[in-house]
């Protein structure tokens, strides 16, 4: 399409050319033709019409703060003029070298121009780059700029870094957190999950010997015997309640409380399926309390009709439409996130593949549904319950209700309790200054009573602030 000064400038044209025709004025009609010229020249040769992107490499799966490269090559064929391309990133995505933005000057040859860039991923989850757009523009800026994009795919899947935990030394000497002390031991049922090759053991039966891979290292060296080994059943249970609430989202957006609580989430998981236990995930939001119930009406709705009947309207009778065609039902009931317990490799791909949808307000059951939800799951069992959240004085109706939930399946032991309560400090993620680290620290002080409570109805609390302390520090120093 003709831009508004080009337009401008053609009727100018015809009108001399008009003028002149009339007048039998020369002069005239050369000023009218050479507009008409010039938009015919400037239409002949035409911008850029074509242009076509090929992104380099694969798809990639890596942890959050790695970098990743890409490098495209643009093609463009036909017409003159500028042409400008922009990969657009992920908000979180930061570049550190190259540029994904670039203005190139096409001839009348076809040109071809590579775009490089290196950026970091700052953030988990998953991120599909569809298509590049771009922008021609004619070198007579006689039509308008076109705008157009280019399919070139990518998907990056960023996963959280868990925070792994290989051994606590002395441990009955620093720590009393309940740990599943018998998964340690070889025992239970082997599965057909294949775990990896090991050494020959006095023990192993003849039927589980690889005689092929003995026989590839024996050609290369004399080595022992070579076993199958399969993952076996875990008799230890563990329930891991990740918090969704709105509260879960204080600090920035690539460091707040609910990826700290992600990454201990990740890390509890990993410590407890390194050691045959079976781990369970169930995602909850403290906030949905204030509703408890999955949202069903409970009574019919009155018919006003028939309480005012008789009575006249004073306001202007309004169309509404069609009553019949609103949906009547009530709403929807909450959807529940559970990952019901498993062990081995399988669970920890499922457990990261699901951390990499949560957000904010992911879960849509209070504590207590969610633990409703998952009972058939837990009865006949002993299992060991971790809840993640950030304990805050002014919220904890739904933590309590929670934890009183959990006793009719766990009991009140005391000495050797079985829920333990994760407390992400959030205010002191947020704080960016010395005065809002010291507003954090008065923040975390009004916690104390609610620590005391927790502690007298049976329950571990572990205070982790990732400022300040490693994963394995708030593990090692806190008491039941």
């Amino acid at each position: 399409m003709l831009t508004r000064d080009t337009q401008e400038l053609v009727v100018s044209g015809v009108a001399f050319l008009v003028m002149g025709m009339f007048l039998g004025n020369l002069i005239l009609i050369v000023l009218g033709l050479f507009p008409i010229v010039f938009l015919a020249l400037g239409l002949l040769i035409g911008q850029p019409r074509e242009v076509e992107i090929v992104r380099g490499g694969e798809d990639q799966k890596i942890w959050v703060d790695n970098q990743v490269e890409d490098t495209l090559t643009a093609t463009i064929r036909g017409g003159v003029g500028t042409v400008t391309f922009s990969d657009i990133l992920p908000p979180s995505f930061q570049l550190e070298e190259g540029t994904n933005f670039k203005v190139l000057w096409k001839g009348a040859r076809e040109k071809q121009a590579i775009i490089s860039y290196r950026a970091t991923c700052a953030k988990r989850g998953r991120f599909e780059l569809d298509a590049v757009s771009y922008e021609t523009r004619h070198p007579l800026q006689i039509t308008d700029n076109t705008l157009g994009k280019a399919p070139a795919p990518r998907t990056y899947i960023v996963q959280p870094k868990p925070l792994f935990v290989k051994r606590i030394r002395e441990r009955k000497a620093i720590t009393r957190i309940p740990m599943p002390m018998d998964a340690r031991i070889k025992f239970g049922f082997p599965t057909t999950d294949f775990l990896e090759v090991r050494d020959y053991q006095p023990g192993d039966t003849y039927r589980s010997i690889n005689w092929k891979v003995t026989a590839r290292r024996l050609s290369a060296s004399p080595s022992k015997l070579q076993v199958n080994s399969y993952e076996k059943e875990g008799k230890k249970v563990v329930w891991i309640f990740l918090d969704t609430a709105t509260h879960m989202a204080l600090g920035t957006t690539v460091k707040n409380t609910m990826e700290y609580a992600v990454r201990a989430s990740l890390g509890l998981a990993d410590f407890y399926l390194s050691r045959e236990c079976q781990v369970g995930l169930c995602i909850y939001d403290n906030d949905a309390h204030e509703w408890a119930g999955s949202y069903q009406r409970l009574q019919e709705v009155m018919d006003l009709e028939a309480v005012f009947f008789g009575v006249d309207q004073m306001e202007p009778q309004i169309d509404l439409g069609d009553v019949s065609d609103r949906p009547s039902d009530p709403r929807p009931a909450a959807i529940s996130r559970i990952l019901f317990p498993d062990m081995g490799k399988k669970q920890k791909f499922r457990i990261m593949r699901e951390m990499l949808k949560v957000d904010i307000r992911y879960g849509g059951e209070s504590l207590r549904e969610a633990i409703h939800s998952c009972r058939r799951h837990i009865l006949g069992t002993l299992p060991l319950f971790i809840i993640i959240t950030m304990v805050d004085a002014a919220k904890t109706e739904g933590l309590f209700e929670g934890i009183r939930e959990l006793y009719k399946y766990s009991g009140k032991l005391r000495r050797n309790p079985s829920i333990v309560v994760f407390n992400v400090h959030g205010y002191n993620i947020a704080a960016q200054s010395e005065k809002e680290g010291m507003a954090a620290e008065l923040l975390d002080y009004r916690n104390k009573p609610v620590y005391a409570s927790l502690r007298r109805m049976g329950c571990t609390v572990v205070n982790w602030n990732p400022r300040t302390q490693s994963f394995a520090q708030a593990l090692i120093q806190q008491r039941a």
